[in-house]
């Protein structure tokens, strides 16, 4: 990605080698150039010529390879194997035999520095592509991927928040191995997804263990903090009865709830507790909206929670209370048609007949943002192997899903939903789009069965933005990419706009999309084989992706980028709830950990220092502009200036410096 020039100098990097892309994937105008992402780092980067192993092929071939050399001396690695094998005495001495004075045995650091002040060209761009179809092969260590970074940088700030607030131990070791596994995994087989099928049963075991580690840490350092508010408000209140559900509760005081937001920025959003209360309240006592919401368990009458819409301070806590008395009247803002949900901000119209989206329309800046309904299809990739090797676009249409049905599920006074159904002749898609009180984030959760062979599932979404741009996420900014409907990677979202306005797409597991003309896709599912190398297919090939997937995207009007991360960050990592009972404690009922006075930069991770007590915070600046900001990180304020594009990171303990991603 566009990224890691910053990243690698970051790391005390200055060199890069590569083979890929190679020649026939991305036109560079010379084998050794300067590789500059939009931050100004710059690394001296390199592209073996011809391949990774100087082996018989380029013996056979050599006075071509030896045409290759430029005006600037050039760099061959030798070899035996596809991975890396080392020399044999065999190959040393053909080489020794064969090879003239014009080459001789160096390393990458010399030959980096016998051409540090040679004239080469610079690049500003990714390094893209050679394996188009490894962004969405095997949806399962994607999505496993995703969410294990995500819990990980969230545990890692909520164990900072707890040891911060009650000196509680960070588990510096435990995050070390979540980290070790998430990290193995992403060797490039493996979440490429074209390893054999037996490789993800491990991966999903390692997977598990570094999630695992997470959600145990999560929950101690949570109650930890729960535990120690003052729930009773300094009264001598015990909890009189047992309510329905889970929860304890008093007619005075009700149940303690208590939200956990590890985001550093202010956080209003859905929620839903484990138990069926009529009226919720606030700090101050102030009844909010609530809503009865369907659970997962079919349990006799026992089937119903509740939700609400609760605003948490960033990184940080705040406690809200359940009552079992007589609800208080409130007013529904949502209106629901037989076809269409609106609130006071966007409108969805449905086509009942297909399942289909046909409008979204933004009430604020009165425009719409589709051309057209959205589109549920299979394309064909019978011709591809399971890395999708030399294929650049998939655009060879086989199915159109035309039917369909449409219900309302919820209509208010919090949350209105439809659940659509779509139907190919051996697919099934579920959508539930939910629209939230006073939010144009359009949450759409996805249910599909699949059963597709050699096809590629895609949602389309005709957009009404006019000669548009689009950008979507890579590490720690953004990058533009083509309209050429060519597959492209992106990470957490992606967006069309026009004149700063267009429309978001938001996900939670996917990194697959392409965008053609006014038209995104987003690339959800590939019935492809396990480990496919274009090889003689029989009935023993085992397809990957059959059966039941589920996920969540998102639709929103777009306002800049820095708002689109945010809406982003929110899907991917919801809040923390703790079902509290009545105790003292030298806790407040609400605190913030984090305050950020600039809205375009973006804290990643809040962490404990590798070698010291210290902690750790990592940002980045996302919309392209230098930037004075003030942070304030559990009471010690810091004053930091970002250039455009910069990924900092400062450590903050007996004294504040800022370093590098070493640390030191």
């Amino acid at each position: 990605n566009g990224s890691i020039p910053k990243l690698l100098r970051q790391s005390r990097m200055e060199n890069y080698v590569f083979m890929r892309p190679q020649a026939h994937e991305k036109d560079i105008p010379d084998e050794l150039f300067d590789w500059e992402s939009a931050d100004g780092s710059k690394v001296s980067t390199y592209r073996i010529p011809i391949q990774y192993n100087f082996n018989q092929w380029c013996f056979d071939n050599f006075e071509k390879v030896a045409s290759m050399a430029t005006e600037h001396d050039m760099m061959a690695f030798y070899g035996i194997g596809n991975h890396g094998g080392g020399p044999t005495i065999k190959l040393l001495n053909k080489m020794e035999a064969e090879l003239d004075d014009r080459f001789v045995y160096s390393t990458p650091d010399e030959y980096f520095d016998e051409v540090r002040t040679s004239e080469r060209p610079t690049l500003r761009d990714d390094l893209q592509y050679h394996a188009k179809g490894c962004y969405s092969a095997c949806s399962m260590i994607k999505q496993n991927n995703r969410k294990s970074e995500n819990l990980t940088i969230t545990a890692e700030k909520y164990s900072c928040l707890s040891n911060s607030l009650l000196g509680t131990k960070y588990p510096h070791d435990e995050y070390t191995r979540a980290w070790k596994n998430i990290l193995f995994n992403q060797f490039h087989d493996i979440l490429g997804g074209c390893s054999i099928k037996e490789a993800y049963d491990d991966a999903k075991i390692s997977h598990g263990e570094a999630q695992s580690i997470d959600e145990r840490n999560i929950n101690y350092a949570c109650q930890q903090i729960s535990w120690n508010i003052d729930t009773t408000e300094g009264r001598d209140v015990k909890p009189d009865r047992f309510g329905w559900g889970a929860a304890w509760f008093t007619d005075e005081l009700g149940t303690p709830v208590v939200f956990f937001n590890p985001h550093p920025w202010k956080v209003k959003t859905f929620v839903r507790i484990c138990d069926n209360p009529d009226v919720v309240t606030d700090n101050d006592g102030n009844p909010l909206p609530v809503q009865h919401v369907r659970s997962s368990r079919t349990n006799g009458g026992d089937k119903w929670e509740t939700g609400f819409i609760a605003e948490m301070p960033p990184l940080g806590y705040k406690t809200y209370r359940t009552f079992r008395k007589d609800g208080v009247t409130t007013e529904n803002p949502f209106v629901v048609t037989e076809n269409s949900i609106e609130n006071n901000k966007i409108r969805l119209t449905f086509n009942p007949s297909n399942g289909e989206l046909a409008s979204l329309y933004d009430k604020i800046n009165n425009r719409e943002l589709l051309s057209g309904e959205t589109k549920t299809v299979l394309i064909d990739e019978t011709d591809s192997d399971t890395w999708a090797h030399g294929i650049k676009e998939f655009k060879k249409v086989s199915d159109v899903f035309t039917k369909g049905s449409f219900s309302v599920t919820e209509s208010g006074p919090v949350r209105a939903s439809v659940r659509c159904y779509t139907e190919g002749s051996s697919t099934v898609v579920r959508r539930d789009y939910m629209l939230t009180a006073d939010s144009d984030v359009v949450t759409i959760k996805t249910k599909v069965d699949f059963h597709e062979k050699h096809r590629m599932l895609k949602f389309r979404i005709p957009t009404s933005v006019e000669t548009p741009d689009v950008i979507c996420e890579i590490p720690y900014g953004s990058i533009n990419r083509p309209i050429d409907g060519s597959e492209q990677v992106c990470q957490s979202w992606f967006t069309m706009r026009s004149d700063n306005y267009g429309l978001n797409v938001l996900n939670d597991s996917k990194y697959s999309f392409d965008a053609d003309g006014s038209v995104l896709s987003l690339t959800v599912l590939r019935g492809t084989i396990f480990a496919d190398h274009y090889g003689e297919r029989d009935e023993f090939c085992e397809y990957q992706e059959q059966g039941i997937h589920e996920f969540t995207y998102a639709l929103s009007p777009y306002k800049s980028i820095s708002r689109t991360v945010k809406e982003a960050a929110e899907l991917g990592t919801a809040p923390f709830v703790v079902m509290e009972t009545f105790h003292g404690g030298k806790m407040p009922v609400e605190y913030g950990g984090i305050e950020v006075s600039a809205e375009n930069i973006i804290v990643t991770a809040v962490k404990k220092h590798e070698d010291s007590d210290a902690y750790v915070l990592r940002a980045y600046e996302c919309e392209n502009r230098d930037t004075d900001c003030t942070v304030k990180l559990f009471g010690r304020e810091l004053t930091l200036h970002f250039s455009h594009n910069e990924v900092k990171t400062v450590i903050i303990g007996d004294e504040v410096r800022e370093c590098d991603f070493l640390e030191e």
